[in-house]
């Protein structure tokens, strides 16, 4: 039995969160036994509760947080922690940290360019600490490594791909009506829709305004928004909706569970994202056959082929995002092709069976690995 260790310093609802949940969840039981820390409790933790796992809740406040270091150490010690398998890039330095204090082997999942922008105070120090601790950095697609392994000056050969997957049974391409009917929407709407928090790297603004767009040119169209907003930068996006005359027009659903529910109501999926690492949103809205529209913001462009599978258009671009949507709205044959090869191409390519492979032949590897071997190989590497 190998005992791994799974540790991320948030508590969700996020993308990293669903991998988190997923991998830890979906390890074969017979070979792996997964012990999970979270941050706090809320979303993720009841998650896990409810896959049968109880999570530990450390919390990991502050730059460099020696209580939640110790607490970490404890773990590996006390329940014989074989692997860690840190997600995030500040888990990936308490990951780092433990795993050279006690020589278990380190995977790290970095999930976005965000998780390591900016300096920020020990910068240096913990991105040595993260060359130094993992055996093998995970990065969740192609565009995502070639983009921070630069970054991080790792060496390819410790780096790896593992693209996030989706339980597919969950997804369906049977059109639903009700968030229409919970919304009284007329019959003729047509419905746009966006998944996931509000986050700067998101920017709701374009969204926003190319929905004023839209709506200058077809009354018809209405716009969802689902997902977790709070904060300053939701009352900025309240306040912009307010402005451009779209309280009416633009619904913000907040988090939702069902998902494939509400997807499965869109006419069109528009991810207007300045970056994303990958975008399970995107590959969600293809599975439930609904045409896509995203920017060329990272992870995108690994997904869909333009054209073919969905439609690219440049980020920050208000104007190429609303004249895709409407091409989809007025080319009856371009959105069913789109939506039919999107089904396709997800259901061959990003099965969640797939992604736990990946993790699971990973993690049998670092576990087979010399300790006396673990943090010295990827100094030597770093330092090419």
């Amino acid at each position: 039995m190998i005992n791994v260790l799974h540790v991320i310093d948030t508590g969700g609802p996020g993308g990293a969160e669903t991998v988190f949940l997923n991998v830890a969840a979906g390890l074969d039981r017979r070979e792996f036994r997964s012990t999970c820390v979270v941050s706090r409790d809320g979303w993720l933790a009841d998650a896990l509760r409810a896959r049968g796992i109880e999570p530990s809740l450390i919390p990991s406040s502050g730059s460099l947080n020696v209580g939640y270091l110790r607490a970490l150490l404890s773990i590996v010690r006390e329940r014989q922690i074989d692997v860690i398998l840190a997600h995030l890039y500040g888990s990936a330095v308490y990951g780092s940290l433990a795993g050279l204090l006690t020589r278990r082997p380190v995977a790290a999942v970095l999930h976005g360019q965000t998780d390591i922008a900016g300096g920020g105070r020990l910068s240096g120090l913990k991105r040595v600490l993260v060359c130094r601790g993992t055996r093998r950095l995970v990065f969740v697609s192609e565009r995502l490594k070639d983009e921070l392994s630069g970054v991080l000056h790792v060496a390819d050969a410790h780096c790896q791909v593992i693209p996030n997957g989706l339980d597919l049974e969950r997804y369906s391409t049977q059109r639903d009506d009700s968030l229409r009917r919970e919304l009284g929407l007329p019959a003729g709407t047509r419905l746009v829709g966006a998944v996931g928090n509000v986050r700067a790297p998101k920017d709701y603004d374009v969204f926003l305004q190319a929905a004023r767009l839209l709506r200058d040119r077809d009354p018809t169209y209405r716009f969802v928004i689902a997902g977790e907003g709070n904060g300053p930068l939701f009352e900025r996006l309240l306040t912009l909706r307010r402005d451009l005359g779209l309280e009416d027009a633009v619904t913000f659903l907040g988090l939702r569970a069902d998902v494939p529910t509400v997807l499965r109501n869109l006419d069109v999926y528009a991810l207007s994202s300045s970056t994303e690492g990958f975008s399970i949103a995107c590959i969600e809205a293809m599975a439930c056959g609904i045409p896509v529209v995203a920017t060329r913001s990272g992870g995108p462009q690994e997904i869909i082929e333009d054209g073919v599978s969905g439609l690219l258009v440049p980020t920050r671009d208000p104007q190429r995002l609303a004249e895709a949507i409407e091409r989809i709205g007025r080319e009856p044959g371009l959105a069913t092709r789109l939506a039919r090869n999107g089904a396709a191409h997800v259901r061959q390519k990003y099965a969640l069976v797939s992604t736990l492979r990946a993790y699971e032949a990973l993690l049998r590897d670092l576990a087979r690995t010399p300790r006396h071997l673990h943090g010295t190989a990827r100094t030597e590497q770093a330092n090419e």
